[in-house]
């Protein structure tokens, strides 16, 4: 017993000097504390996993007649292509590659944009005999990908730094 509490101590203790941080725990830079936030399809799934990561750290949202003293992040589009990459042997399509690609930028008020470009793959299995299962599972997978690529999105924030001008 005492045996499994050390190894479990010492993992712990591992997992925190090595940076590991849990899933869904973006940290959001000091300069985009206070931000606005731009989307064309702004209750869309991909603007409501952005927001709820940014509202789980505490970000200000800026109305637009303030937007000229904080940083934006825009979001100028997303889409879900899908390809084949497998084929059954009657020629129909048995696994298919789903990408999500989302274009952003992040506009400084005053100083520059940052263009910022996100692609997401998964592997789909294309099951012709289980078709309401098929979507379903389709439906999940996407909204995996909208998640991943909106915590993607926070993360490369804390790329762009920002230099305070003085005047």
């Amino acid at each position: 017993m005492k045996k499994l509490l050390l190894l479990f101590t010492f993992i712990a203790i591992l997992l925190s000097g090595c940076g590991f941080h849990l899933q869904d725990n973006e940290e959001i830079p000091k300069q985009f504390q206070t931000m606005a936030f731009y989307s064309g399809d702004p209750y869309g799934p991909l603007s409501r996993e952005i927001k709820k990561i940014l509202i789980k750290n505490k970000v200000k949202f800026v109305d637009s007649d303030k937007k000229d003293n904080y940083p934006s992040l825009h979001i100028e589009n997303s889409s879900i292509t899908r390809s084949t990459i497998s084929l059954y042997q009657d020629g129909k399509s048995a696994e298919y590659q789903l990408i999500l690609t989302l274009n952003a930028k992040v506009v400084i008020a005053g100083d520059d944009i940052y263009p910022i470009t996100i692609k997401i793959f998964r592997t789909f299995f294309d099951n012709p005999e289980t078709a309401l299962a098929k979507s379903t599972e389709q439906n999940l997978i996407e909204q995996e990908m909208y998640g991943q690529s909106a915590r993607q999105l926070i993360r490369k924030l804390r790329s762009i730094n920002i230099i305070e001008h003085k005047n």
